[in-house]
């Protein structure tokens, strides 16, 4: 099978009306994961790059080639997901035969491709079973093999891992992951996972319905997110809404409900004496249980960054390779809280009081979206 080494350029991509149009490239042995939470969205876009969807408005270009105006043959994107299942009355070397003499490939030719196509994939012996005697996992790669043995420019992938259980999840994004470098793949990967597109992808594109938000490396998503939304569905940031009291040297003064004061980075667009939403992630919450109740009061911590807020724990789980706390804060608002297991010590049950802070770099304040024009 040849190496897969174009690139796909999409630019003012629209395929919903109503939503802003964005533009996105990937390169060979690159992956984008479109990120969002509804999958039919996503699926939309899918579509949209295959020629199954008619775009509203953009242009789809593959190896300098506008594609736009083709049809799903002709297009150079090959889908896979499990709404193009396998053909049931077909077996696996049958399926994978059969985009081969569509496309006009020779007898000879495409049964040596199916073969290479399996071998790569890991279904060697598989070829005279039909879709049905296969486990998820199995179906998985037939599918990739049915789109990879056309040797599209790019693929195309619809929430791929949805049918596998959470230990072969974990091993076929992994297996992806190397098969992407491998071969040089150009891949779009759309899923609702978040861990599917931080270990498959090299960048993400994070929707909230059919909204495109930001695009970027994970660590861009994560400490630099172009909005609440971003820094809350994806990051999984606590957000707590507040007044900007003053703004100084980028850093954000708010003050919350009953009196409470917190800084934070300010965002663009963030104005002094506006409402505000404060984004904060729960591994950059430090957490003090007091052995004294008298330590409870609204302290300063040290360098004077942030100030220190009462709170009382809540309900406390372990997670394993974390413990994760949800604080409740004097003015009723809630926060959760991850700290390592061996950071809490020994008697701290819900109902103890503790004191919250972070300092102002690890929280970012957005303008209240209700106020922005």
């Amino acid at each position: 099978m040849p190496p897969f080494s174009s690139r796909l350029v999409v630019r003012n991509l629209v395929t919903t009306a109503d939503t802003a149009p964005f533009s996105f490239g990937v390169g060979a042995g690159e992956c984008l994961a479109l990120l969002g939470n509804r999958g039919a969205d996503l699926s939309a876009v899918a579509d949209a790059l295959v020629g199954q969807r008619p775009l509203l408005d953009g242009n789809v270009m593959v190896g300098g080639i506008d594609v736009s105006g083709r049809p799903p043959l002709t297009r150079m994107c090959g889908l896979w997901g499990a709404r193009d299942p396998l053909f049931a009355h077909l077996t696996v070397f049958h399926n994978l035969l059969f985009p081969l003499r569509v496309r006009g490939i020779a007898r000879a030719e495409a049964a040596d491709r199916a073969r290479q196509a399996m071998a790569l994939l890991g279904l060697e012996g598989l070829g005279h079973v039909r879709p049905a005697a296969l486990d998820a996992e199995q179906v998985l790669r037939a599918g990739l093999a049915r789109v990879m043995v056309c040797a599209p420019p790019v693929i195309v992938l619809d929430d791929p891992f949805a049918p596998l259980s959470a230990d072969r999840r974990g091993m076929m994004r992994n297996f992806l992951g190397r098969l992407i470098r491998a071969r040089d793949l150009c891949v779009v990967m759309a899923t609702c996972d978040r861990d599917d597109a931080l270990v498959v992808g090299d960048r993400i594109a994070f929707f909230d319905g059919a909204e495109h938000l930001q695009t970027g490396a994970a660590a861009d998503l994560f400490d630099r997110p172009a909005c609440d939304r971003v820094a809350t569905g994806f990051a999984g940031a606590n957000a707590l809404t507040g007044r900007v009291s003053y703004i100084e040297e980028d850093v954000a003064v708010i003050r919350l409900p009953d009196g409470l004061t917190v800084q934070a980075m300010a965002a663009p667009g963030l104005a002094e004496d506006s409402l505000c939403t404060v984004c904060v992630r729960p591994d950059r919450i430090a957490t003090l249980f007091p052995a004294r109740p008298g330590a409870m009061g609204s302290l300063a911590t040290d360098d004077g960054e942030s100030a220190m807020l009462p709170a009382v724990l809540v309900d406390m789980r372990h997670m394993g390779t974390y413990i994760r706390m949800r604080m409740r804060l004097s003015n009723g608002d809630e926060l959760l809280v991850r700290r390592p297991p061996l950071q809490i010590v020994c008697g701290v049950e819900p109902g103890r009081p503790a004191l919250l802070a972070w300092q102002a770099g690890q929280a970012i304040a957005f303008p209240f979206r209700h106020e922005m024009r």
